[in-house]
């Protein structure tokens, strides 16, 4: 892989205010850096602002003092910090986060969306992570689902309009040409599926798996993963297909920090390094 040269470690200041994250950094920038890329309209403005559905954990999400955490935010972090720019990190639902930065309302999306051909027809991505998706049912796995060929006839959660989504629907048409029922699929927000298996009416929730996983941790032996991770594909930095020029400026970014690890300590901090991407392409998924 090709890099351009690291730049040194500049201290982040942060201050999250009203739900948004504020960074900045001050060393001047040299021509071959990624801050020295910046178009001249979003230098002027002096801040990154990235759109996010804050209601995802480990990506991003809210602590019990409403400061925005997670692994996007600190990558945001640190790609904003080599950009010499703040960063604004909002909060965006998340069926209005592709039409915010299609319209130049934020320059860029971390949510962790996944990157495929049919979001590539509004957005152009830049790959930072690889994960797959997940089935995760009640401790003791109850209905003995096997992961995601073993849904059929379940009562299913996901987030609508997902990854999930799709994967959950080809899997009802698998089912039906099996002479199986179909699963009953629910799409809720993010995170609502877990309380409603915990109280027996899901029988399993299709999610990431490293949501998935976190939610296996943190709830209290209450859920378990059914099956493998299948269906592995990269999330993306999403960006408006005309804005090539912060979209390079962004990648020199990334490339940056995964060259000097700043990238894979962040991964390390959440346990995500296995979801490690070290080429900063552009439009990779399918």
């Amino acid at each position: 892989m090709r890099v351009r040269p690291a730049l040194t470690a500049f201290a982040v200041v942060a201050a999250i205010i009203g739900g948004s994250a504020t960074y900045s950094s001050a060393a001047p920038s040299r021509p071959d850096t990624a801050a020295a890329a910046v178009p001249a309209d979003v230098r002027k403005a002096g801040t990154l602002v990235v759109a996010s559905e804050i209601a995802y954990p480990p990506f991003e999400y809210y602590d019990d003092q409403k400061k925005a955490q997670g692994i996007d935010v600190d990558l945001a972090t640190a790609l904003a910090d080599r950009l010499h720019l703040r960063l604004d990190f909002r909060n965006i639902a998340w069926d209005d986060l592709i039409p915010t930065v299609a319209g130049h309302k934020a320059d860029a999306i971390m949510s962790g969306m996944t990157d495929n051909a049919e979001r590539q027809k509004q957005l152009t991505y830049l790959d930072y992570l690889i994960e797959g998706s997940q089935v995760v049912v009640a401790k003791g796995n109850p209905r003995h689902i096997s992961g995601i060929d073993g849904i059929c006839g379940q009562r299913v959660g996901l987030q609508a309009d997902t990854t999930q989504d799709d994967l959950a629907q080809a899997q009802a048409e698998l089912c039906a040409a099996a002479g199986r029922p179909k699963p009953t699929i629910t799409g809720l927000g993010s995170g609502e599926g877990y309380p409603l298996v915990k109280a027996g009416k899901l029988d399993a929730v299709v999610d990431g798996y490293t949501s998935a996983a976190a939610q296996v941790k943190d709830g209290n032996d209450a859920f378990e993963l059914a099956g493998v991770q299948v269906e592995a594909s990269p999330m993306g930095i999403g960006i408006a297909r005309d804005r090539t020029d912060l979209r390079h400026a962004v990648q020199l970014a990334l490339r940056e920090i995964i060259a000097d690890g700043t990238y894979l300590k962040i991964l390390d901090k959440w346990g995500l390094k296995a979801e490690a991407l070290t080429t900063a392409a552009i439009d990779g998924g399918v």
